[in-house]
């Protein structure tokens, strides 16, 4: 009997640890995902001040973009690979005031 209740146990944390493993793949992949197609698009600068994470399905870009045209691109492009995932824009542009980070989704954070 204990050793039934070891080995339902020990599949118990087995099985609870896949999901908290198969998040954290997620969550890379997604930022992988958005890191590779900003760095492989035309006509956005270089990306040495921008940051993509992701941590439970929220997707933050931040740093800071030449342009308002470009903070625009970058995260146009991160929300639209970002899918249903949260999103939030703290990007800024250089040379003004920092804004608070803009959550996109409408949903409360």
């Amino acid at each position: 009997m204990i050793r039934l209740f070891t080995i339902v146990a020990v599949i118990a944390l087995v099985l609870s640890g896949c999901s908290a493993t198969e998040q954290l793949l997620s969550d890379a992949a997604m930022t992988t995902a958005i890191k590779t197609r900003l760095a492989n698009e035309e006509g956005i600068g270089s990306l040495t001040d921008v940051s993509v994470t992701t941590t439970d399905d929220l997707v933050t870009v931040s740093g800071t973009v030449a342009d308002e045209t470009e903070r625009q691109r970058i995260a146009e492009i991160a929300r639209r690979i970002a899918g249903d995932n949260k999103f939030v824009d703290a990007l800024r542009v250089a040379g003004s005031p920092a804004a608070a980070p803009r959550n996109t989704t409408g949903q409360k954070q």
